[in-house]
């Protein structure tokens, strides 16, 4: 199966790093489009759609599915919610720009065309004062923090619904936190989840390496490529797997171990296809489902000690997410969350 990260928040990815990053080690690049044949896709993205690698997932896929009550309810409970956090501060958000075939009812009873305008949760949301209709190609205003809560949710379920494997990427903490928020029950088993932090070792494209090169190598190295993602999938699937903080740090040894043999083997790759690289980091976010074991202990810490090998670092923490019914079933064996770091220092010119 393909291995689809979906960028959040935005539908056009900033022609920079991160995107490289994506097209490297992704089989598929999304983002989420208000409706099919959408006009206002970047050169990159209208390029790489072209070619297959960026793939638009649309909310009428959420609207249609088994999920879209579900998703419907949220919104209004979430919003709800948030009226009761701010009725009495007076506070007034700014207002950004939401396309109309994003917003769905959470009341009718059948379904309705997504380029229909569904009306009650327009009214929902007019009534609350949340948005204002132009009529102009599509687009109205909409509070900015309604369209936060709005796009986080769309995003959750559009990920939950996916038949892919598929996972949410993004460049901050923060826009990972926005969808997979800390938990505040510690003794919730669920919520356990191992931060993965691989730092100054992932090899990242420059900027002056255009997509072509990209998927040239991917075409003609895709032997060590694969390795190379196939060991810290590896890793992830290990530590899912794993029953105890002891064993995740025997699966720890372990990478290490043999990381820096495939690491070298993938950067002689990347040299000898002349592709200017730098070492940047990657940072994941796995669930481990222990059976009737708690880790409140390792609450602030990290389940092992710093590694450090050279300039490379392996990092493992313990967290707590609201994650468990947000992801997508293909992807509950493996990282769920990806946020890369795109550092620009030490660029390896070939």
């Amino acid at each position: 199966m393909a291995q689809t990260i979906l960028y959040y928040p935005t539908i056009n990815i900033q022609d920079g790093t991160w995107l490289r990053n994506a097209i490297l080690y992704w089989d598929e690049v999304s983002s989420i489009v208000p409706y099919e044949n959408y006009p206002d896709f970047s050169p990159e993205l209208l390029y790489l759609q072209e070619l297959g690698v960026y793939k638009a997932v649309y909310p009428r896929n959420l609207f249609f599915s088994e999920f879209a009550e579900d998703f419907c309810n949220s919104i209004v409970k979430r919003i709800s919610a948030y009226e009761l956090r701010t009725t009495n501060n007076g506070t007034q958000n700014s207002r950004v720009r939401m396309h109309k075939n994003k917003i769905y009812t959470p009341a009718l009873h059948e379904l309705i065309h997504y380029r229909k305008l569904p009306p009650q949760l327009l009214d929902y949301f007019g009534d609350r004062r949340y948005i204002h209709d132009y009529n102009t190609d599509g687009w109205m205003e909409i509070d900015s923090k309604i369209a936060q809560i709005y796009m986080r949710t769309l995003a959750e379920y559009s990920i939950k619904c996916s038949g892919k494997d598929i996972v949410l990427g993004t460049d901050t903490f923060t826009h990972s936190r926005e969808i997979y928020s800390p938990s505040r029950n510690h003794a919730n088993l669920q919520a356990q989840c191992c931060k993965i932090n691989i730092g100054n070792c992932l090899p990242q494209p420059s900027m002056d390496v255009s997509f072509e090169d990209i998927l040239e190598f991917k075409n003609r190295r895709k032997d060590e490529l694969n390795a190379f993602r196939a060991k810290i999938r590896e890793l992830e699937t290990n530590i899912y797997n794993a029953d105890s903080p002891e064993l995740i740090r025997h699966y720890e040894t372990q990478f290490i171990e043999e990381w820096q043999q495939c690491s070298q083997d993938y950067y002689k790759a990347l040299k000898d296809s002349k592709l200017a690289f730098f070492l940047s980091s990657l940072v994941s976010l796995v669930g481990i489902p222990f059976v009737g074991q708690q880790l409140s202990t390792y609450i602030g810490q990290d389940v092992t000690p710093l590694v450090q090998t050279g300039a490379q670092l392996l990092n493992i923490g313990i967290g707590y997410f609201d994650y468990k019914n947000r992801i997508s079933p293909a992807k509950s064996d493996g990282g769920f969350s990806y946020i890369i770091k795109a550092n620009k220092e030490g660029i390896i010119h070939i």
